[in-house]
């Protein structure tokens, strides 16, 4: 395999860390791994943090594109792991291929899969921020909004905005959401997103989602009157443990385990 490791200079910090990992992975493996594009990185497979921003946009959608961004879960601290996605900005498609790998990853982080929350409690409709807008998603949250409002007439919506982002404009709700995630879902009937990350916490608290895309796409609804379509307990504990296996940590890639797996999940799709 050959590999070209993208750094550009909007790259943040974190980013260039985890991506100098994954090269110096690649290299003590002897895997032909380069720093920037070769040919445009033509018979490579490029790697790069952070598909959404400005200067590496372009990528989206292209098969050959490993991109890593903020994990699922464990999102802070020295061991914070980065979510990786293959071809576009988020590949639910692909989350159920192959072998069912079984709880062990999942296992090391010691989060429950629960089934708490409240089925006659408000809807929460998850806000998104620039770099979503920037490729196509403005006014989501107001549009989706009104729906919920059309198609739950007296329901609450509670509105939770992406961190440190304004409230967006044209938004329907009832209150705004800013306690801790895991509180706040279990107060709520459903969930409903455009791609967030609020889906995955909602699928461990066993909360029903409604989402358009993102990694939850794998397993829930994307439309409001199908939204009674949820996963049973058992499809929900295997998409745990198999999205356990779609983010890594720096350590992870720098001493050879991601490698590990990309290399098979890259030649399953060969």
């Amino acid at each position: 395999m050959r590999v070209d490791v993208l750094i550009t200079d909007q790259t943040p910090p974190r980013g260039r860390k985890l991506m100098q990992a994954v090269l110096d992975g690649a290299r003590n493996l002897s895997i032909d791994a380069h720093l920037g594009l070769r040919q445009g990185g033509v018979g490579s497979v490029v790697m790069l943090y952070g598909m959404g921003g400005a200067d590496r946009r372009m990528h989206a959608g292209k098969a050959n594109v490993v991109s890593f961004d903020m994990g699922y879960w464990s999102r802070k601290g020295d061991d914070r792991h980065y979510r990786v996605s293959i071809g576009g900005y988020h590949c639910p498609e692909l989350i159920f291929r192959g072998e069912n790998p079984g709880p062990a990853r999942w296992a090391k982080y010691g989060l429950p899969v629960a089934g708490r929350f409240d089925p006659f409690g408000p809807i929460m409709v998850v806000g998104h921020g620039p770099k979503s807008e920037a490729i196509g998603a403005r006014g989501w949250a107001a549009d989706k909004s009104r729906e919920i409002r059309r198609t739950f007439p007296g329901r609450r919506i509670l509105y939770r905005p992406k961190p440190k982002r304004p409230h967006e404009p044209g938004v329907t709700c009832d209150a705004v959401s800013h306690e801790a995630i895991e509180y706040a879902l279990q107060k709520c009937s459903l969930v409903v997103c455009r791609h967030s990350n609020v889906a995955v916490d909602a699928a461990r608290l066993g909360v029903p989602v409604v989402c358009d895309d993102g990694a939850a796409a794998a397993i829930y609804p994307s439309a409001l009157t199908d939204w009674q379509s949820q996963p049973s307990a058992e499809r929900r504990a295997e998409f745990l443990h198999r999205l356990a296996w779609w983010q890594w940590s720096v350590a992870e890639c720098r001493n050879g385990a991601f490698w590990q797996w990309i290399n098979g999940v890259l030649s399953d799709l060969r």
